[in-house]
C-alpha cells in the first residue's frame, strides 16, 4: 500500500494505491451517508489496480499540527475525545473501526479543528496499535517539561500497548482524567475557602473593585443641578425673611443678592472639591489593594516545589520523612529538604544507591502545603508505592506507613508532621 498527499487545483488529495484487496461496503455507505469525522473514499480502477482518493482540500494533517508544538493536555484530551466519538460512530453506521486509518499523516483537522479520519475497507489494523503510534508521534514534539501532559501521555501510551485495549478502555481513561481535573478544581476552591479570614478579606477586595468598575459612571452635571436648585430655595427663603430685600422699595436688594450668590457659589465649589478629593482617595485605596493582591498572587504562583527549602519551612506545617529499609544492612534515608533526589549519580543525587538496577536519578521527593509527594523520574526499573508502579512524573502522595520500592529495594515511610 502506497500513501501520498497530492496537491491539486481544488486542494489536497490523499491518494492510496497498490492495494491488495479493497471492499466496497464502507465506501458505498459513506457515499450516501454523512458520518461526521469519517472520510469516505472515491474508488477508481487504474491500470487494473484499485486506487482510493480522499479529498481533504485545505485540511492539515496531525503530523503538521504536532510539529507546530505548544499543544497542551486539554487540547490533546479533546482530540482523543473526538477520536472516541468517531469510533463510536463507526459502530452506529455498521462500520468496522479497524478500517480507520489511524496514522498521523492520514488523520486531518479541518478549519473548525474537527478531526477527520479516512475509512479504508480491508485495512484491518488494531485500534491500540494506531493510538500507540499516534502517541509516540506526539511524544517527539510535546513539551516534556509539562509534567501533567507527560503523565497523561505516558499513562495512556502504557494502556494502549495492551492488546486488549479498545474503545471502552479509552473512554474510561478519558472520563477518569476529566473527573480528576474537576476534583482538582474543587480542591482549589476548598483551599481558597479554608484561607485565614485576613487573607480571605483581601481576596474579596478585587471582585468588589471590578464590580464598581462595571457600574455606569456618575454624571457630574446632576450634582450641579441639585446644588443650583438648593441655592434657589435658599434664596427664596432669605427673600421671604427680608434678608435680601431693599428696606425702602421692598424689592430685591442687588448688593445683598450678589453677596449671597458669591457665598453660595463658594460653598458649592468647596463641597464638590472635597467630595472629589474623597473619591480620589477611595480610588487610590482600591488601587493599592489590587496591587497588594497582585503581589500576593505572584508570590503564591511562583512558589515552585523545585526550589530547595527545608521541610520545616513548607507551608502548612512541619514535615520530617524517614525511609526505613526492609534490608537492615542498608542505611536509613532521612529527607529534610525539598526537592530530594534519590539515585546512583553521585553528582546530582542527594541520597546515593549504587546498585545497577537503580537509575542515575531514580525518584524525587517534594513537599508543599498539601503534603509530601514522590515522583518517578522516568526510571528504567520503576518506582512503586504500596505495590503500584508509578507512571513517570506522577505525583503520588505519601502517607505514614506506606511501603515504597525504588526498583527492587524497599523502604517503609515514616512521616512526621
Amino acid at each position: 500500500m502506497r500513501i501520498a498527499l497530492v496537491q491539486e487545483l481544488e486542494g489536497r488529495v490523499l491518494q492510496i494505491d497498490e492495494l491488495e484487496e479493497v471492499g466496497r461496503f464502507g465506501s458505498e455507505m459513506l457515499k450516501y451517508n454523512v458520518a461526521q469525522g469519517i472520510l469516505g473514499a472515491e474508488l477508481y480502477n487504474v491500470d487494473q489496480e484499485m486506487q482510493c482518493l480522499y479529498r481533504v482540500r485545505d485540511m492539515i494533517s496531525l503530523n503538521e499540527y504536532f510539529e507546530r508544538g505548544n499543544m497542551n493536555m486539554i487540547q490533546l484530551a479533546g482530540l482523543l475525545e473526538q477520536l472516541a466519538q468517531i469510533l463510536t460512530r463507526c459502530q452506529e453506521y455498521f462500520l468496522d473501526e479497524k478500517n480507520l486509518l489511524l496514522q498521523c499523516d492520514c488523520m486531518f483537522l479541518d478549519e473548525k479543528q474537527r478531526l477527520q479520519i479516512p475509512y479504508l475497507d480491508g485495512y484491518n489494523k488494531k485500534i491500540n496499535e494506531g493510538i500507540s503510534r499516534l502517541l509516540e508521534k506526539f511524544m517527539d514534539t510535546m513539551n516534556h517539561q509539562d509534567k501533567e501532559l507527560a503523565f497523561f501521555v505516558y499513562g495512556l501510551h502504557r494502556l494502549s500497548r495492551d492488546s486488549h485495549f479498545d474503545l471502552n478502555k479509552l473512554s474510561v481513561f478519558l472520563d477518569e482524567n476529566r473527573k480528576k481535573k474537576v476534583s482538582q478544581r474543587g480542591d482549589d476552591r476548598k483551599e481558597r475557602r479554608e484561607l485565614p479570614l485576613e487573607e480571605e478579606n483581601h481576596l474579596h477586595v478585587l471582585p468588589q473593585a471590578e464590580k464598581k468598575s462595571e457600574q455606569k459612571p456618575e454624571q457630574p452635571w446632576g450634582k450641579w443641578v441639585v446644588s443650583a436648585a438648593v441655592s434657589v430655595v435658599i434664596g427664596i427663603i432669605l427673600y421671604q425673611a427680608g434678608i435680601i430685600q431693599n428696606p425702602v422699595s421692598g424689592g430685591l436688594d442687588l448688593r445683598r443678592s450678589s453677596i449671597l450668590v458669591v457665598v453660595l457659589m463658594v460653598a458649592v465649589y468647596c463641597y464638590h472639591k472635597k467630595e472629589s478629593i474623597s473619591h480620589d482617595q477611595t480610588r487610590k485605596i482600591v488601587r493599592e489593594a489590587e496591587k497588594e493582591i497582585t503581589d500576593n498572587t505572584i508570590q503564591l504562583v511562583s512558589t515552585c516545589t523545585d526550589e530547595t527549602i527545608t521541610l520545616e519551612q513548607t507551608e502548612g506545617g512541619y514535615w520530617m520523612v524517614n525511609l526505613i529499609p526492609q534490608d537492615w544492612h542498608r542505611p536509613e534515608i532521612k529527607i529534610r529538604k525539598s526537592p530530594f533526589f534519590i539515585g546512583k549519580d553521585g553528582a546530582k543525587a542527594d541520597e546515593i544507591i549504587g546498585e545497577g538496577e537503580v537509575s542515575r536519578i531514580h525518584v524525587k521527593v517534594v513537599a508543599d502545603a498539601q503534603g509530601v509527594f514522590m515522583i518517578d523520574q522516568e526510571s528504567t526499573n520503576g518506582t512503586f508505592v504500596n505495590g503500584r508502579r508509578l507512571v513517570p512524573w506522577e505525583r503520588c502522595r505519601l502517607e505514614d506507613g506506606d511501603m515504597i520500592g525504588i526498583s527492587s529495594i524497599y523502604y517503609k515511610v515514616e512521616l512526621y508532621s
